[in-house]
């Protein structure tokens, strides 16, 4: 079995290898409730961009690839300024 480094942890698999303990229910369920709404955005915003024809996307600099790739890796499509 191989043990992981807290970099190769947080690299790989996203966790920061804290445990985080809520100082009360109200806290724990208040962070539930905005990364409930944060990825409820995300998907809006990922059906709203893949909804898009390929021109349109080309117009704001992106193209499909660039909207998976970023929302697969949580981040914000990078707009390629260099198409013409």
């Amino acid at each position: 079995m191989e043990m992981h480094t807290r970099a190769s942890l947080s690299a790989i698999h996203g966790i920061d290898g804290h445990i985080r303990v809520p100082t009360s229910l109200g806290a724990w369920f208040s962070r539930l409730v905005k990364r409930l709404q944060e990825a409820e955005r995300r998907q809006n915003d990922y059906e709203t961009l893949m909804a898009k024809d390929h021109r349109e996307l080309r117009d704001i600099g992106l193209t499909r690839a660039d909207v998976v790739e970023a929302f697969a890796h949580k981040r914000r499509p990078a707009r390629r300024h260099d198409r013409g």
